[in-house]
């Protein structure tokens, strides 16, 4: 994969990890996935946040990734783990 970016996405979860939201994040897009990892741990933190449990990812992002339109999918594992998807949009617009 030609990775040109790296996503990185915060998701907060109440206890029990029953309710989960996405937490926004300053700076989403970063130049490489090394440089997202590096600023993860310090964004979970300044979160702001009162939720039980905050999980944090950083997927990479490649030319095919922008050549269509797209949708982010992500789910928290039991173990807490983020896992996101970078997936085709399945939305069409038909338009006259």
């Amino acid at each position: 994969m030609d990775q040109i970016a790296a996503l990185m996405m915060l998701v907060g979860c109440s206890s029990g990890q029953t309710a989960c939201t996405e937490i926004p994040v300053p700076t989403p897009i970063y130049a490489s996935i090394d440089a997202c990892r590096s600023a993860l741990p310090l964004q979970m933190r300044l979160s702001s946040t009162f939720d039980s449990r905050v999980a944090g990812e950083c997927h990479p992002i490649s030319h095919a990734d922008l050549e269509r339109p797209m949708s982010i999918e992500w789910a928290v594992s039991r173990s807490g783990d983020l896992r996101i998807a970078i997936e085709p949009d399945s939305s069409l617009v038909a338009g006259r």
